[in-house]
This record gives structure tokens, C-alpha cells and sequence, in this order.
């Protein structure tokens, strides 16, 4: 072996040494430098308000819309707070809605290649979300009614830690778009989404086995087009960081948001009856998956999609003829 060619092989060990230098694990400590919080309104959209829960200030003088909801949006690996499911959902709320919108953002702890390190930190991040909320409600008269946690991928179980940790009570709702998969495979519930982690928790299955959980997680779980692959996805410009399976999941909430379309889901026994046609012939319940999404649904539904926006196809009965 050359010098030269020593040398450009020790300085490759010595790179990758450094990015995995980079994967921490913090402290199970709150608050924490590597996790913010940023609260979105219609008066503040594009000068987001930091929230922190050691600055009394900066909760008080922050823009609240009295009396409304906190939409409270987590995103997954890589992510951050202007990334996705972020840049689906908030526009989609300030179009149609006056609420309080708080972005999570954990970039710090959640980099490449650190996706091991990434997966555990999820239960700190949950844990100072879980203190932000305490804090909010026992000390500055919010309702634990009026936050609904939408976590998209690693956000997805991150969702789920918050109510190892919260003291409030129990959350209104939780949405998990597409949960991630990878090390979340376990029957520990501590550990990952369920439905007892707040009255109604909802989640969408859009890349199923491969980035997203297949088991059903919640009260209610919607598979979008069979849940493992989207329509419009095997194109290559369509191709995100994400994947565009995994990354379709936040793009359906969004438009559940504002559409007058709607994305209605058949209730199904089981996905295998689904996949062979039986749900079609045998069932006639459907309810509107999203933001809408009644709270009192239960069970697993399915719903189709355009393979490109909008993609909502709207009532069954008008795809299909069923009456």
C-alpha cells in the first residue's frame, strides 16, 4: 500500500470516527439545550416565539390565541422544526385556523448516521414536552383538552413518551403518522405509541415494514392504500429524504386539514380481508380520517388516494357506486 493511499485510508477511519462522535445520548435531564420549543400563531407565522420552560417571560409574552388549541407538531429523524411534518401541517393549520401551533425541534440528538442514538432519545425528548405541558397547565391556566400531539415517524414514538412522564393527567389526542419502525419493535408499551397514551390516538400507516409500524398502535388506525406503498411513489422525482412512502403520511394529514374532499376510510376486520376485497363487499361503515377524524372510532379502516395532490378521492360511494 502507498503512502498516499495509507493516509486517504486513515483519514476515512479518522472521519467516520468523528461523525460517531457526534451520536450522543444526553442526560434524562429537563429542560435541555439540545431541545426547543417554538410556538407558531397567525400573528407570529413567520417569527416563531421560543418557549422555555426555565423563562417565565417567555411563556407570558408569547402570542397566545386565548381559548384555542395547541397543535403541538414532532418531527422525526434528520428532522427539525421547519422540516417535515412541519411544512405540511402548519401551513395547512394557519389556512384554515387561528389556533397555537408549537414546534418540537431535537435536530441536535436526532442527526446522521445516529439513528440508534436518535430512537432512545425519544424518551427525553418526550419528557421535556411532558414538562412544558405540566408547566403550561398547573401554572399558567392552559387545559391539558386543548393540546393534541401530532408526531410524525421517530415524532410518532416520541408522542407515546409524553404520557410516560406527563403529571397533568391524560391527553385529549395523540396522531402518529406513520411511526417509525426500526428498534420499536417490542411489546414493552413504555417504549412506543399506544392507545394508552391519551383518551383517542389515531395513526396512519402509509410505509408499513419497511420506515413504519404495521401493528395496529391505536384506538383507530387508518392504512392508506394498503399502508406499505403509495401510489405515485415508484416515480423518481418524487423521491424525498424521507422516502416517499414513509414521507406521504404528513402530506395526507395536511390536506385532511383544509380539504372539502375528504379522505373517508372503510372499516375493516383485518388487513389480509382488505387486501382481498372482502371490505369492499361485506362493509358499509366509513369514517373521515384527519384532522376530523371522530374520536369515538375504533378498529382498522382504509382509505385510497391519488397518486398525486390533492389526494383525497372523497366518499366511497362516489368511487365506487356503493350506496
Amino acid at each position: 500500500m502507498s503512502v498516499k493511499i495509507f493516509a486517504a485510508f486513515l483519514l476515512c477511519i479518522s472521519s467516520a470516527f468523528s461523525l460517531f462522535e457526534e451520536c450522543v445520548i444526553p442526560p434524562l435531564v429537563c429542560p435541555n439545550e439540545n431541545i426547543t420549543f417554538w410556538l407558531y400563531t397567525r400573528a407570529n407565522k413567520n417569527n416563531p416565539h421560543e418557549l422555555t420552560v426555565s423563562n417565565p417571560e417567555s411563556i407570558i409574552s408569547a402570542p397566545w390565541v386565548n381559548n384555542s388549541p395547541i397543535k403541538v407538531l414532532i418531527h422525526g429523524y434528520t428532522g427539525h422544526k421547519d422540516f417535515s411534518p412541519n411544512t405540511e401541517i402548519r401551513p395547512a393549520y394557519m389556512e384554515c385556523c387561528d389556533y397555537n401551533i408549537i414546534s418540537v425541534d431535537y435536530n441536535k440528538i436526532a442527526l446522521e448516521p445516529c439513528y440508534i442514538e436518535a430512537a432512545q432519545n425519544t424518551e427525553l425528548v418526550g419528557m421535556c414536552l411532558a414538562q412544558l405541558i405540566d408547566e403550561l397547565v398547573q401554572n399558567y391556566r392552559f387545559q391539558l383538552s386543548q393540546f393534541h400531539i401530532i408526531g410524525f415517524s421517530l415524532g410518532g414514538q416520541t408522542a407515546g413518551n409524553v404520557a410516560n412522564f406527563l403529571k397533568s393527567g391524560k391527553l385529549d389526542r395523540i396522531s402518529g403518522l406513520d411511526p417509525a419502525l426500526p428498534l420499536f419493535a417490542t411489546l414493552n408499551k413504555t417504549r412506543k405509541l399506544d392507545s394508552s397514551d391519551a383518551h383517542f390516538v389515531d395513526v396512519l400507516h402509509t410505509n408499513a415494514l419497511l420506515k413504519g409500524k404495521f401493528e395496529a398502535s391505536g384506538h383507530a388506525d387508518f392504512y392508506s392504500n394498503g399502508g406499505v406503498m403509495q401510489p405515485g411513489c415508484r416515480s423518481t422525482e418524487n423521491q424525498t429524504k424521507s422516502g416517499c412512502d414513509h414521507a406521504r403520511a404528513p402530506r395526507y394529514y395536511a390536506e385532511s386539514i383544509t380539504t372539502t374532499t375528504g379522505f373517508y376510510a372503510i372499516k375493516c376486520s383485518s388487513w389480509i380481508s382488505y387486501m382481498i376485497g372482502w371490505c369492499d363487499l361485506m362493509s358499509s361503515e366509513e369514517v373521515i380520517y384527519g384532522e376530523y377524524t371522530p374520536k369515538n372510532s375504533t378498529g382498522l379502516y382504509f382509505f385510497s388516494t391519488n397518486s398525486e395532490p390533492p389526494y383525497a378521492l372523497g366518499p366511497r360511494k362516489l368511487i365506487t357506486g356503493y350506496l
